[in-house]
């Protein structure tokens, strides 16, 4: 085995206890899924309808992509892993995750989101993704007024029964079509080779990436944290534990799958840790009926963009 900020949203103490919370019964929540727009594809994975008529919502919500979502029912809170616990209302912003983090929210919850991809991440807000790391804004610092007005239509035509769900995704995506900045080749290609890198072993070696990269040392480091949020080994330390995660809750896991996902790690307790960080339940967990929040999460629709994503 291998190898062991400006919020503007309301920030409150939390405690360091670590004590597993009662989740949300699967059979009490309802996703639809939208496929972006061709125009939209390169910058949003996935679209999203997240519904849950519960007076209460508790999950825990994996390292992945930084996402946008319209709240159109509910309110509550996400933990992230140094204690920090934010209110989230309307549109918000979650930046990507170096950790799961634990969400708490007052139901009936009904979101709409969007994933956005490295590119889509820095080419949407203009800013660094990096900056945002384990964080939740309010959607206007990174999109202006104007999408604080569109979460107050979309909550309304949702609460009055006059806007449908599909309708409420083609206004957002032209919002987010109109936000859309240039990125220059270099960091286009850069970003390609790197979720090419992501995609070529279960655990990519970071030190073959840097000579795939026309830049400096230094350059590729700074720039793969810009639109992936993270250093190259801690973005392959997450991917490596996403992917197993995403693996293990794979139905048709057999025995032998099992005994390959074991070996990228340097023993049990390092593979317990890194999925427990990263998916936000251990190893074991995975196999429990209180998974359906987490395989959204993991849904290889999220990974679109690496190609030979497994499991």
């Amino acid at each position: 085995m291998h190898e062991s900020r400006s919020d503007g949203l309301e920030r409150t103490g939390a405690s360091t206890c670590d004590l597993r919370p009662s989740y949300t019964p699967p059979d009490k929540i309802e996703v639809s899924h939208f496929a972006p727009a061709a125009e939209l594809s390169p910058y949003v994975t996935q679209i999203y309808f997240f519904r849950c008529d519960e007076p209460a919502i508790r999950d825990r919500q994996p390292a992945a992509l930084g996402h946008l979502i319209f709240l159109l029912s509910g309110r509550g809170t996400l933990k992230f892993q140094n204690g920090d616990i934010v209110e989230v209302a309307d549109a918000t912003v979650f930046g990507p995750g170096l950790a799961a983090a634990e969400f708490d929210f007052e139901g009936p919850l009904y979101d709409l989101g969007f994933a956005l991809s490295p590119l889509g991440f820095v080419a949407l807000t203009g800013k660094a993704a990096n900056l945002f790391a384990d964080r939740a804004v309010p959607a206007a610092e990174l999109f202006g007024p104007q999408i604080d007005q569109l979460a107050e239509e979309f909550r309304a035509g949702h609460s009055q029964g006059t806007m449908r769900v599909a309708e409420m995704v083609e206004k957002a995506t032209a919002l987010l079509l109109s936000h859309v900045r240039p990125v220059p080749p270099s960091h286009l290609h850069m970003v390609q080779t790197v979720i090419n890198w992501l995609s070529s072993d279960l655990d990519p070696d970071v030190e073959q990436l840097y000579p795939l990269l026309d830049m400096s040392r230094s350059t590729a480091a700074r720039l793969i944290t810009r639109y992936f949020g993270s250093a190259p080994k801690q973005l392959m330390r997450k991917y490596r534990a996403l992917r197993a995660a995403s693996m293990l809750i794979d139905p048709h896991c057999n025995d032998a799958l099992r005994t390959q996902i074991e070996s990228l790690f340097y023993d049990q307790p390092h593979m317990i840790r890194e999925i427990r960080q990263f998916a936000g339940r251990t190893p074991g967990a995975l196999d429990g009926d209180d998974t359906k929040i987490l395989r959204i999460w993991l849904s290889k629709d999220n990974y679109r963009d690496i190609e030979t994503f497994p499991g």
